[in-house]
């Protein structure tokens, strides 16, 4: 009858004393005891492994969060970008409507003298036209006393003054106008009259005029 016995697996067992006894299996080893540092009870490793887990984590958690940071601050960094350009296209459009208007602005008030001009410019053509007017009449009285004293023959049918030398009423550069002006004292019944000439200078920049008996 074979009797069965119980061996405990090799590996280094505790003795009462505290001490590291190897067994192989069959009996036990003289060996040097191992140093506690690579005794590590079971526990122990467990400990170790559940520390390694925790840092792994914690690592790992460092790195998704800087990850998640630095994401982050490139987002920020883009909007800025982007908030940046629209700032200056903004700019720039009210940069355009700013010199549109003040262009506009400019237009309008160039209009507005140039019709003041041309409004005060027919002004002076009428009163220059009514100056001549007067030469006219001024000339009219002239004649009837020349009439009236025998020096000229029929009487004043009409009176008309026009500029020479190239003058003209519509050129307000003009600042002195030359008139030969022309008194018909009869009809020749052919649509031709017979007359007299006299003359006036007109100077526009004092308003004053000067005439007389005669072609100018």
């Amino acid at each position: 009858m074979h009797q069965h016995e119980n061996r405990a697996d090799p590996g280094w067992y505790p003795t009462p004393s505290g001490e590291q006894r190897y067994w192989d299996g069959n009996q036990w080893l003289a060996l040097p005891p191992p140093e506690v540092s690579q005794v590590v009870p079971a526990s122990g490793s467990r400990r170790l492994w559940v520390w390694g887990a925790v840092v792994t984590l914690l690592i790992v958690g460092i790195i998704v969060g800087t990850g998640s940071f630095v994401i982050a601050d490139r987002n920020r960094g883009r909007a800025a970008a982007e908030a940046s350009v629209q700032a200056a296209e903004e700019a720039s459009i009210r940069a355009a409507e700013e010199a549109a208007e003040e262009a506009a602005s400019i237009e309008a008030a160039e209009e507005a003298a140039q019709r003041e001009q041309d409004r005060e410019d027919r002004e002076e053509r009428n009163s220059r036209r009514e100056t001549v007017t007067e030469i006219e009449e001024s000339i009219s009285e002239m004649a009837e006393g020349h009439i009236a004293q025998g020096i000229l023959d029929g009487q004043v049918i009409s009176t008309s003054c026009s500029p020479v030398a190239g003058g003209s009423l519509e050129d307000l550069t003009e600042q002195t106008t030359v008139f030969d002006c022309f008194v018909a004292t009869e009809d020749n019944g052919d649509g031709t009259m017979y007359g007299y000439h006299y003359h006036s200078t007109m100077n526009w920049n004092s308003g004053d005029y000067t005439y007389g008996f005669g072609a100018p």
